[in-house]
């Protein structure tokens, strides 16, 4: 079964679209839902039950906004409740920029033995509309800084989030990293993850894709300041040899978040509303819950 996890933080104007995009593709599929709602301050959750019908959804709500990160820690650990080692994981954006046309090869790659395959824009083909010029450099430098620090030149995008992931590979790099198989809680996560799984040894592929920013309504989420200065950690972090296991989890398995998680029925809403997040939870540099490429 593919299971596709989807971060959203007030995105109430974009999730009808994604639902009359996504429903009858994920049916079809006979695939998963499971939506990651990052303690949206809108209507974001109303909109999810409003447009669900007959989807096999899954929602799973943060108490508040804890970042991007936090929320694809969730969404993995609660796919990774249910998948099987070689069932794909889905990850994409929930203001509709990821072109779904592009996952029937997503997945054709994925059946032919790569553990993660990205939808990239910077690939041969490839291509960004509708992005401001400052954000089209940032998302390129990254690009291009990582792909030469981290041995990935033959990957061209590194920081978007529409990706397929193999169940086994994730579970194998949870069990490594524990919880918190990404550490940075904002728009940085996506390359941390993609670096980690490398240097574990995962095998890579890339579909280009055309991701339009004009097909989203409201405002971008991420802050150029903390993004940059996330970025810059992580890229020291790399160079040092420091991305490794952390010696002791923020949350561990017996927290109240992953009890939550195992409680929480398909198609159910899991609602973390009245659990506290633990003290020493991550806290997000930017308020985002989204990804893109830049």
């Amino acid at each position: 079964m593919i299971r596709f996890v989807i971060p959203a933080y007030n995105e109430e104007a974009n999730i009808a679209r994604l639902f009359a995009d996504l429903a009858p593709r994920a049916k079809a599929l006979g695939a998963r839902v499971i939506i990651v709602e990052d303690g949206s301050t809108d209507r974001t959750i109303e909109e999810i039950e409003a447009h669900r019908g007959d989807m096999d959804l899954r929602v799973v709500r943060h108490p508040r906004n804890l970042g991007l990160g936090t929320a694809i820690n969730t969404g993995l650990r609660a796919a990774l409740q249910e998948a099987g080692d070689d069932e794909p994981i889905v990850t994409l954006e929930a203001d509709c920029t990821s072109d779904l046309d592009d996952l029937p090869r997503m997945i054709e790659l994925f059946d032919q033995g790569f553990d993660i395959v990205l939808a990239s824009v910077y690939a041969p083909g490839g291509k960004i509309v509708g992005v401001d010029g400052w954000r089209l450099w940032a998302s390129k430098s990254v690009s291009g800084a990582f792909r030469i620090a981290g041995g990935l030149r033959d990957i061209h995008t590194l920081s978007s989030l529409y990706r397929v992931y193999r169940a086994g590979t994730l579970r194998r790099a949870a069990e490594t990293y524990g919880y918190l198989l990404v550490r940075e809680p904002g728009f940085a996560a996506n390359v941390e993850l993609l670096l980690k799984l490398h240097n574990a040894g995962a095998s890579l592929a890339e579909v280009p894709t055309v991701n339009d920013w004009t097909k989203r309504e409201g405002v971008s989420k991420m802050q150029l300041g903390p993004t940059v200065r996330a970025y810059g950690r992580l890229m020291a972090a790399h160079m040092v040899g420091r991305i490794q296991p952390p010696p002791i989890s923020p949350l561990s398995d017996e927290s109240p978040i992953e009890q939550a998680l195992a409680a929480g029925a398909p198609g159910a809403v899991t609602d973390l509303d009245d659990i506290s997040a633990p003290d020493d939870a991550p806290t997000p540099a930017d308020p985002t819950s989204e990804s893109r490429a830049a």
